[in-house]
């Protein structure tokens, strides 16, 4: 008889799944018996790692931004000068909202936080507002060292994060076109977006 995975494991197992049926079928497109039934258990044994449909959309939608904030972390607590720092983080944000499983999930992110406000606010308060608290942390360490200029938190996190989220969503609204890698190349606008906002954080940049 084979033993049962260990419930982290099979936690990470349903979240997986979740996470594919959500992208298929959208949130109201996918009851909980159906994602009860693509794991092989039960709904009851669903209900005993997650209260309901909204927990566990919510669990999928942290599932890869929690092992991108712990990168971000690494990052901004090494030993690197601000600006690689800086490019890195970027090059994780990318992974993470435009070619992740996770990052996919955008559009729905939006529909269900509407309906399910605890989504959004335990999204932020998790995840994107310690993000925004690592990334403002390098920026301050260039300015200290006399490399970036002093910039508004605010505007900083929406020059950073708003092409990323536009590109994020706009891969998926007309992920249907055959050529859709050439209206929107992930490497190069990622290329081109770092290049921009360093060069306008740089002292003496344009």
């Amino acid at each position: 008889m084979s033993q049962e995975k260990p419930t982290v494991d099979r936690r990470s197992e349903i979240i997986e799944i979740a996470t594919g049926l959500f992208l298929q079928t959208g949130f109201a497109g996918t009851p909980i018996s159906a994602v009860a039934s693509a794991c092989g258990i039960t709904k009851a044994t669903l209900y005993h790692h997650f209260t309901g449909k909204d927990q566990l959309f919510a669990a999928c939608v942290t599932h890869g931004y929690g092992t991108a904030l712990e990168e971000v972390q690494k990052i901004a607590r090494s030993d690197t000068d601000p600006e690689p720092k800086l490019r890195h983080v970027i090059d994780v944000l990318y992974d993470v909202t435009v070619t992740s499983s996770v990052g996919k999930m955008s559009p729905l992110i939006a529909e269900v936080s509407h309906a399910f406000p605890g989504v959004a606010q335990s999204f932020h308060q998790d995840y994107i507002s310690p993000q925004e608290k690592l990334i403002q942390s390098i920026v301050d360490e260039g300015v200290e060292q006399g490399v970036f200029k002093p910039q508004d938190p605010r505007l900083l996190m929406h020059i950073l994060m708003g092409p990323i989220v536009t590109l994020s969503l706009s891969r998926q609204m007309f992920g249907a076109l055959e050529d859709l890698d050439s209206h929107f190349p992930i490497e190069d606008l990622k290329t081109g977006h770092a290049e921009m906002l360093i060069q306008s954080l740089k002292r003496g940049g344009t």
